[in-house]
Order: C-alpha cells, then sequence, then structure tokens
C-alpha cells in the first residue's frame, strides 16, 4: 500500500481521482494537522487504511457519484473529540471498518450523508474497554434521498471498571422512500464494576421504508464458560478464546498483513 502523510497536501486536502483509480493507500496522521478532507472522484474505487488517529480530529469525506470508499480504521492510545464525516453521492457507497483500542476518555463522533440516491453505507465497529476506561461512539447516518441503505455493526467487550457507549441515529427524512436502514449494537460485559449501555434511535419521516434496530448488553455466557475450562483452559484463557471470536470479525475489513497481527496483538495485550 502506498504510505502518504496528508500534512503536505494542499489545505489538508487529498483527492482520489481516475488515475488512482483501485488504488490503495495508507494515511498516517500522527504527524498531520487536526482538520483534513478526502475526496473519492466520480467512479473511483479506494481503499484507504488511517492510522494513527488523534485527539481532537476532524476526518472528512466525499464520496462522488458511481464511486466506493473500502476505509479501515486503527484507533490505538488516545483520540479523544475525533469527529468523521461523510457525504456520499448517488450511486456512491462507503464501507467502514473501525476497530477501537483508545485508551482512558475517549468520544467519537460519526456522521454519514446518503445524499444521493442509490447511496449506500456499511459500518462496522469492534471495541474493547479496559481499566478504567470511558469511551462512547456516536454513529448516525442521515438518509436524505430515496433509495439509499445502511447497516451498522457495533461490537464491544467491557472490563475492569470501564464503560462503554453505543449510541446515534438512523434518519430517515421526507422524500427517502425506499430507503433500508439497520443497526446492531452488542457489548459483552466482563466484570461487576463495568459498564455497557447501548441506545440504537430510529428516526423516520416516510412510510415507504424498512427499518430495524438490535441492542444487547450482556455478562460473558457461563455455558461458554464453563465449556472451554471444563476442556482444560484456565478462566483467564477462556475470556481471551471468547473476546477474539467476538472482535476479531473486524479483521475483514484489513487488508495488511501486519496490522491484522497487530490488532490481534493489541486485543490480547488488553485483557
Amino acid at each position: 500500500m502506498d504510505r502518504i502523510n496528508i500534512e503536505n497536501k494542499k489545505n489538508n486536502a487529498f483527492m482520489i481521482g481516475e488515475d488512482l483509480t483501485s488504488k490503495s493507500f495508507i494515511f498516517d496522521c500522527e504527524n498531520s494537522l487536526n482538520d483534513y478532507v478526502i475526496d473519492i472522484d466520480d467512479n473511483v474505487r479506494a481503499n484507504i487504511l488511517i492510522i494513527n488517529v488523534k485527539e481532537n480530529m476532524n476526518l472528512s469525506f466525499r464520496i462522488g457519484q458511481y464511486a466506493s470508499l473500502h476505509l479501515s480504521i486503527l484507533a490505538k492510545e488516545n483520540a479523544d473529540n475525533l469527529k468523521i464525516t461523510a457525504d456520499v453521492d448517488k450511486y456512491g457507497e462507503i464501507d467502514v471498518y473501525f476497530a477501537d483500542f483508545l485508551q482512558d476518555q475517549n468520544k467519537a463522533k460519526i456522521d454519514i450523508n446518503l445524499n444521493g440516491e442509490e447511496s449506500a453505507c456499511a459500518w462496522h465497529l469492534a471495541s474493547l474497554a479496559g481499566a478504567k476506561d470511558k469511551k462512547e461512539f456516536d454513529v448516525s447516518v442521515f438518509h436524505n434521498t430515496a433509495n439509499t441503505y445502511c447497516k451498522l455493526d457495533n461490537y464491544g467487550v467491557c472490563l475492569n471498571q470501564s464503560q462503554l457507549t453505543f449510541s446515534g441515529v438512523c434518519k430517515i427524512n421526507n422524500g427517502s422512500s425506499g430507503s433500508k436502514a439497520h443497526q446492531n449494537a452488542k457489548i459483552m460485559v466482563f466484570d461487576e464494576e463495568c459498564k455497557g449501555i447501548a441506545r440504537p434511535i430510529l428516526k423516520i419521516d416516510e412510510n415507504d421504508i424498512e427499518a430495524s434496530h438490535a441492542a444487547v448488553v450482556g455478562k460473558i455466557n457461563d455455558d461458554h464458560l464453563f465449556y472451554l475450562t471444563s476442556r482444560g483452559l484456565s478462566e483467564s484463557e477462556a475470556k481471551e478464546l471468547i473476546t477474539l471470536g467476538y472482535l476479531k470479525p473486524i479483521l475483514n475489513g484489513f487488508d495488511d498483513e501486519y496490522i491484522k497481527e497487530d490488532i490481534t496483538n493489541l486485543i490480547e495485550e488488553r485483557l
């Protein structure tokens, strides 16, 4: 993958045009300024990996007509007040995989605007909260025209004295007939002092639509834990194995083998 440091780009903006169709990029944000824009031109298919997101960072994306963006984000250490905005044009698509290993207090706000007919988004989040972490992800999608589609999947694990909150709105506005919106929010709680909160919201201003949401917060399955310990694993090993099975599907959104290994190591280190 080509590595891009966007601090060298004019006005912190970067356009992926037709000459870069089907190219893959790594955006390393460690030394860049906080605000920047990535513009995917019409008819372009792009694959972007973002690493080293940081505190108070604003990421803005525009996906042009008939364009698609596969976006993978690996977040570590601290990136409080992270904001991500995407505007998707006619027949455009955005597919996001967010692997969260942020520590301490972190809040992320994600807004995706489906502005063009037949535009679509898919969101996948895997979050691990431990120690005294306090995290909140607010992921919202706005259907602004007809026949738009979104699917949001938020999966998390809570340990120790941490708190993890999944919230957000799927808003189907008037005039967005034929649109579909689906949300899943699931948090597995390991310890008595940790707290998981899931509150997906649907706001519907149109009749001819399809929408659903599901929210589950619960402790680790005792039957699964018993089965694994009865096969010779310690309780801590059993919990680690269950957590890996719960969060590792996020790897499907990452092509780089070194990043996949890094994510697996981060899960193991934080348990």
